[in-house]
């Protein structure tokens, strides 16, 4: 379901592989962060028509909340209902959300799993972003994470995986290219399992106040 991620890649790092231009956007490493938190997310500039990275809170908020309040940190491609599909016809909703690992228990037993790229680079993985304006004015930008069914590999973890959008997609995916009717669907299809690799991680994942280097350690035995 990816309810947790892991980023310790310098956001300076990002920007070079994403050929952005210059951000301002700052954030520490962490290696274990939940909803609620800020990341850094890419998204179509309009006056640029460029990528741009800025930071947003994970979890979509209600337009009609009166208070900050996320309902859902990730939305199914399997269960998209009319408003959802108008945003993912929106390039200008689209985003991307560059992570170094995300984690999944496994169903049977609870034990948690740390996923990479087998080349241990930034992953991206695809998301929608919003605007959510409180009742006095503020502003506040949040995205939500897209899901598909799990591979064959983490099938035995989860029932979804988060949407893994390859470099060769990211233009398409953000609206600098042009649209594709079939291209697009193939986008949110499962990650190929060859690219991927997972291994078992202590417990202490549970609680994101274990947010250190520690949690990604592999423990024996499963």
């Amino acid at each position: 379901m990816c309810n947790r991620v892991c980023l310790f890649t310098g956001l300076d790092d990002i920007g070079g592989r994403f050929g952005l231009f210059e951000s301002k956007a700052r954030l520490r490493p962490h290696w274990n962060i939940g909803a609620g938190h800020l990341l850094p997310v890419l998204r179509l500039d309009p006056l640029l028509q460029w990528r741009r990275l800025d930071l947003m809170r994970w979890g979509l908020i209600p337009p009609s909340a009166k208070s900050v309040v996320i309902v859902r940190s990730h939305l199914s491609v399997w269960d998209i209902d009319g408003s959802l599909n108008e945003t993912l016809n929106r390039p200008m909703r689209r985003c991307l959300v560059p992570v170094d690992n995300f984690y999944e228990w496994r169903i049977s037993d609870g034990q948690p799993f740390a996923v990479a790229l087998a080349s241990r680079q930034v992953m991206t993985l695809a998301g929608v972003w919003d605007i959510w304006t409180s009742p006095l004015g503020e502003r506040i930008a949040c995205f939500a994470l897209l899901t598909t069914h799990a591979n064959d590999m983490l099938a035995p973890l989860c029932r979804q995986m988060p949407v893994i959008i390859q470099s060769e997609d990211w233009n398409l995916w953000l609206g600098t290219e042009a649209p594709s009717e079939r291209r697009l669907p193939d986008l949110l299809r499962p990650f190929p399992d060859d690219l991927l690799t997972a291994w078992a991680i202590s417990r202490r994942v549970r609680s994101t106040k274990n947010d250190n280097p520690e949690i990604l350690d592999a423990v024996s035995g499963f």
